[in-house]
């Protein structure tokens, strides 16, 4: 291949594939938000990743997720696509008691945390 039109390819196909993980840091993590017995449910993946690269935080009723890596193969690298970034932030579906601590665990690449909701009973039925 002509070496001017060759490197220009390299390089336009280098610009896509760095837009393509900052579209996918956006994304990622994939969640699961759920509600159980007055509190919200959410399980984010965040494979490879170490539990102290992990921060989350809430404001008002909306939980930020953010998590930093750094990503150093061995060797030549030809395509990376995990992302060494991560920045998630998911408006709540419920009212978040701010008075209530809420729990975070980290178990086998998933995020587990429990935050306590305002004026959410749950009914047994008999």
């Amino acid at each position: 291949m002509y070496r001017p039109l060759k490197y220009y390819s390299d390089e336009f196909m280098k610009n896509i594939n760095n837009r393509a993980r900052e579209i996918m840091s956006y994304m990622y993590p994939p969640v699961t938000v759920y509600e159980d017995n007055g509190y919200i449910g959410i399980d984010a993946d965040l494979p490879g990743f170490d539990r102290n690269d992990i921060k989350v935080t809430i404001e008002k009723n909306a939980i930020v997720i953010r998590a930093d890596r750094e990503i150093k193969p061995d060797g030549t690298v030809f395509e990376n696509q995990r992302p060494d970034k991560v920045f998630k932030r998911m408006q709540l579906p419920l009212e978040v008691d701010t008075e209530q601590d809420f729990t975070a665990k980290y178990t086998d690449g998933v995020l587990s945390l429990r935050i306590p909701v305002k004026n959410v009973k749950t009914v047994k039925i008999e």
